[in-house]
């Protein structure tokens, strides 16, 4: 019957089935599948470090894609709207902590905007898919994150006595400068200044890099008296500090975390992660000096308003911090 729902829908799709079979540029005729694997193919050679080996984010995007495959693989793009994206985030909540999801259903948003940036995706969909807020606390069924606390001192010590030497270097280096996991773990000879009172570690690669922000790891007496061994007879500037073999390979995180594992287990305390030593650091840095901003330097936190001049202070508080506990 004409003007009734159903004569509405029909003419709806009669226009959107001419568009397909008229359509030069892919936007109406892309599925959702065929758009994630295009993307994850881009994905594995943009995110990549500077040796171009893929980093974590690209890994991150595969994880969060999959979901999204299993559910509207043959799904058109322009057929894919903010229902299917809570669908998909409904899932996810079953599964994920809130903060999670909200990241994973960020990285969708912006695989279909990349979509649109190809001229795979209507422009519309990104502006209706941004509709989609994310999951706010106390708000939604998505569970909370448990807080990262350090891991305790009495648990450290025990477990590092069950560690190989190497390892056991790099988590008290960890605990010593603050440093995250990825920037000990990959240190090259080469990317530490050795000349001054307190060692500078400059990574080649680090968390943001990409932002175009420098960072700079400092290293005191305790730390430098840790890494000597292990630098002694290093002859190449691009050779990895630490090695699990003789090839210029470093520890992997998963080689890592499996070490740190087994010596736990062998020192029958609680299982915990090499990630939550930063933790130390901050704690350790905030009970000797009483001042957040203290840990805020070492750890390389930046805030909104730093300017060039307070970086250069933040410089020169750092050394002077490390100086003392690192």
């Amino acid at each position: 019957v004409y003007g009734s729902p159903e004569s509405r829908e029909a003419y709806d799709s009669e226009i959107l089935h001419w568009r397909r079979l008229h359509d030069t540029t892919g936007k109406h005729c892309t599925t959702v599948g065929q758009l994630c694997l295009a993307f994850q193919r881009h994905a594995d050679r943009f995110y990549v470090d500077e040796n171009g080996k893929p980093t974590g984010e690209a890994n991150n995007f595969r994880k969060s894609l999959k979901l999204l495959i299993s559910m509207f693989r043959t799904v058109y793009c322009s057929e894919f709207g903010p229902v299917k994206l809570k669908a998909v985030r409904s899932e996810l909540e079953k599964v994920h902590v809130r903060t999670q999801v909200n990241k994973s259903v960020s990285r969708l948003k912006s695989v279909f905007r990349w979509g649109v940036e190809n001229e795979m995706v209507p422009a519309e969909i990104v502006m209706a898919l941004d509709c989609v807020k994310g999951l706010q606390k106390g708000r939604c069924d998505a569970k909370e994150s448990e807080p990262i606390l350090p891991v305790p001192d009495e648990d450290f010590a025990a477990s590092l006595t069950c560690m190989t030497r190497k390892v056991s270097t790099i988590c008290q280096l960890l605990v010593l400068t603050g440093a995250r996991v990825s920037e000990i773990r990959t240190m090259r000879v080469g990317d530490i200044d050795t000349s001054g009172e307190v060692w500078l570690l400059r990574p080649g690669s680090h968390k943001n890099a990409w932002r175009g922000k420098d960072r700079t790891i400092f290293i005191g007496p305790k730390g430098q008296a840790l890494l000597m061994p292990f630098m002694a007879d290093a002859v190449q500037s691009d050779l990895f500090v630490f090695r699990p073999r003789p090839e210029n390979e470093p520890y992997t995180l998963r080689g890592m975390e499996s070490s740190i594992r087994k010596a736990c287990k062998r020192s029958k305390v609680d299982h915990w992660g090499p990630g939550r030593l930063r933790h130390n650091a901050a704690t350790a840095i905030n009970s000797e000096f009483g001042d957040i901003d203290a840990s805020r330097v070492v750890l390389g936190h930046s805030e909104k308003s730093t300017t060039q001049i307070y970086a250069e202070r933040d410089l020169q508080k750092a050394a002077e911090i490390i100086l003392k506990v690192g």
